[in-house]
């Protein structure tokens, strides 16, 4: 399978568990690993036959901004189903990485990796 990374995607999040996280917004950074079938686009140099990651990094800012959560999981997996509505990528890696004020003399970012794949994929992974 081939693949787009997309590396840094920028995002501010109200994302976390203790009160400071929930009222005040923090960067996050996104990283994606689009797998999906990139013959054709390179056949034809036609961009229709590839994924627009202009809109794929759009609509994964879009949903942050638009969500709430406690955990860096739930987020993963909500960009993660996000991400796979478009019908040319059949599976994704994201990592969401944060850089949690309350550990910053002990790390300097927490992040959660997560792979997903289309459905019509996972039946043929059991083969």
């Amino acid at each position: 399978m081939d693949k787009i990374l997309l590396s840094g995607i920028s995002c501010t999040a109200y994302l976390g568990v203790l009160p400071g996280e929930k009222e005040t917004a923090q960067e996050i950074l996104i990283d994606l690993v689009l797998g999906l079938d990139l013959e054709a686009a390179a056949k034809t140099d036609q961009v229709q036959l590839t994924v627009d990651y202009r809109q794929v990094v759009s609509q994964v800012q879009m949903t942050v901004e638009q969500s709430r959560f406690h955990l860096l999981e739930a987020l993963a997996s909500e960009l993660c189903q996000t991400v796979l509505r478009d019908n040319k990528i059949e599976s994704v890696r994201i990592t969401v990485r944060k850089f949690p004020e309350s550990l910053r003399d002990k790390l300097t970012d927490v992040a959660v990796e997560m792979t997903r794949q289309t459905q019509r994929d996972a039946g043929s992974d059991r083969e």
